[in-house]
């Protein structure tokens, strides 16, 4: 195993749950405890033998913590901490007690410092069960999230899976919404990146239950035709697209008067340029063209 699991057994060694008897399979000085009888089918929040990595979040005084060796896990949470797995069979191999308590920092049996909250391990956090710094709810893993089990930085919300989402059950990040499968989504159940909107497949859309790309509106399959000065764009897709430097700049007319001369020469070039929608959008004029291009 590289991770050490635990058991917490009361003090006359029950299962705190079940009541279950492990006085005949205690560990004896250097000697493991056999190993228990085989739970077919184990599963968590059904039958099984249930163990955890973070000991103090199921410890209470007088309680005694083994080392344990396990088989046949279940299949574990897919987000937030993995406060205990379940297992078909386990063995106690030592007794651990007095060394991990010792290593507890307050009577909330919180593993770092200041903690408001108890049985968390990290500093900072508000809430209980939480892996990490500065959590504000239970069973985060990671820092600096507000809500209840996310793994990962900065969410807002719950059971988000990424860094930065505002919502819930988001795999991904800066997901504004809920259920959304990607990043940089704002709605909820989109799987892809950067769209706007709810239910789109796919990147860059804006409008709900499209399959594709860069689609704006409603029900809408493949990508959406790429529109330039007011008309389509025959044989090119949007990542076709590389628009000149100084068109990236926020102040155009200070950009144009330092723009290259080839730069220039490449804007006249774009798709479908029309004069007169670049100056309506932009300020700038075809005798400002002349005048650079002179």
């Amino acid at each position: 195993m590289n991770e050490k699991y635990y058991k917490v057994l009361s003090a006359e060694s029950l299962s705190p749950c079940t009541r279950f008897d492990y006085t005949p399979y205690l560990p004896n000085g250097d000697i493991v405890g056999d190993w228990l009888p085989l739970i077919d089918n184990a599963k968590l929040a059904e039958e099984g033998y249930y163990i955890s990595k973070y000991w103090n979040m199921w410890y209470s005084k007088g309680a005694r913590i083994y080392e344990v060796d396990f088989r046949y896990p279940s299949e574990s949470p897919k987000f937030a901490v993995e406060d205990q797995i379940c297992c078909g069979q386990i063995r106690l191999l030592k007794d651990m007690t007095d060394e991990l308590v010792a290593t507890l920092s307050d009577e909330n049996f919180n593993i770092g410092k200041f903690n408001t909250g108890e049985r968390n391990l990290g500093s900072h956090n508000t809430g209980e069960r939480n892996t990490g710094n500065r959590n504000t709810g239970k069973l985060n893993s990671g820092n600096f999230n507000t809500g209840d089990g996310n793994t990962g930085i900065d969410n807002v919300g719950d059971c988000n899976i990424g860094s930065a989402n505002v919502g819930s059950r988001n795999k991904g990040h800066s997901n504004t919404g809920d259920e959304n499968i990607g990043s940089y989504n704002s709605g909820s159940n989109n799987k892809g990146n950067s769209n706007t909107g709810s239910f789109n497949v796919g990147n860059r859309n804006t409008g709900k239950w499209n399959i594709g790309n860069y689609n704006c509106g409603y029900f809408n399959i493949g990508e959406a035709p790429l529109m330039m000065f007011g008309k389509p764009v025959e044989n090119m897709r949007f990542a076709d697209i590389i628009l000149p430097k100084w068109l990236n700049k926020p102040d155009l007319k200070s950009s144009f008067e330092s723009a290259t001369k080839d730069e220039l020469q490449r804007t006249l070039q774009l798709p479908n340029f029309d004069f007169e929608v670049f100056e309506k959008i932009t300020g700038i004029t075809e005798s400002d063209f002349e005048r650079r291009l002179k």
